[in-house]
Parts: C-alpha cells; structure tokens; sequence
C-alpha cells in the first residue's frame, strides 16, 4: 500500500472498461473513510456513465457559452466531449453544514480527502483516473444540474476508466524540499 501511495500519478487518458457498479461501491466506502470533522459526512458524491457523459457535456457546453458566448465551434465540440474522456467520472460535492468548530475550510479537506481515496481505491483495483476542476467546477449552473444546491460547491470531477498508454514519469521529489523540523 506504501508504495501505491508514493507512486500515485494522474493518467488522463483513459478508456472503457469502466468500474463496474460493484467496484464503483468500493470506490465509495474507500471515500467514505476520509477524515471528517464531527463526522459532518459534507458530501454527496455523483456518478456520470454511459449515456449519461453526453448530457453532461451538454451541460459543460452551455456552461461554457454563459461565460464566453463567442467561444468557436472547436471550444464548444471540447467542452460537450470533456466528459467522455472517461467511462466514469465521479463528481465530489461539498454539501456544507454549520457547526460552531467544523468551518467550511475543514469540510472541503474533507471531500478532498474523500476523492483521493476513491482515486487510491480506483488504482487499486486497477485503474487509472485524474482528478479535475476549472471553470466547470465552480459555475453554479453546473452544480445545479449535479443536484447541487445554493451554497454548494463542485471539489472535484474524478475521471475513472482503463489506463491507455503510458503514464508519465513522475520527477523524484525531495522531501527536504517541503518539509522543516519546528
């Protein structure tokens, strides 16, 4: 498992086979055990498959033309086949709760947490995925359409499928680089 988690990397060019419906509940139960202050449970977690990545497209889409109506017809045909990059993408939202010791900061590493734990869980089982967020994940008409309500907010689209080619080699990190005894 160590070395699972040391050598972790996105793989953003994916392919059918997807999760099946009994490994996409493993990924799940993975993430249900991030840490969660006061056991809050700020999240709903959204799978997209099948047909179904094409009406997301179609929300990216429009999503995109509120924001830039004069985008051309090759920034619009990217945004409707973003979501079939993947034979399953996993949207984390953050449902936030107010709590006198739980601030909403605390409740987004939560659903962070969760995620990496379903694309740990997802490597383990054989997979490759990426983790994304942009425009997408913050424009309301897109949480909206995700079952999201004012207020909430899009962590993070895990893209999930079959590894196709390579991943890329990942640089050797120094661990000095980032960390200091106080």
């Amino acid at each position: 498992m160590l070395q699972a988690l040391q050598n972790r990397n996105s793989h953003p060019r994916l392919t059918d086979p997807g999760p099946t419906a009994a490994e996409l509940e493993q990924l799940l139960l993975a993430g249900l055990r991030a840490p969660d202050h006061g056991r809050l449970r700020p999240w709903e977690f959204v799978a997209v498959s099948g047909e179904r990545r094409h009406s997301l497209g179609e929300v990216f889409e429009r999503s995109l033309l509120m924001t830039k109506p004069e985008a051309s017809e090759a920034e619009q045909e990217k945004a409707r086949h973003a979501p079939l990059r993947a034979p399953l993408i996993v949207a984390g939202l953050l449902k936030p709760k107010v709590h006198p010791k739980v601030p909403r900061v605390e409740q987004v590493a939560a659903v962070a947490c969760a995620l990496h734990g379903m694309l740990l869980a997802a490597e383990s089982l054989g997979y490759g995925g990426v983790w994304r967020t942009g425009t997408y994940a913050r424009d309301p008409s897109v949480i909206s359409a995700l079952g999201g309500e004012p207020g909430d907010e899009i962590v993070g689209f895990l893209y999930i499928g079959t590894r196709e080619g390579e991943s890329k080699p990942l640089p050797e990190e120094k661990v000095a680089s980032f960390f200091r005894q106080y």
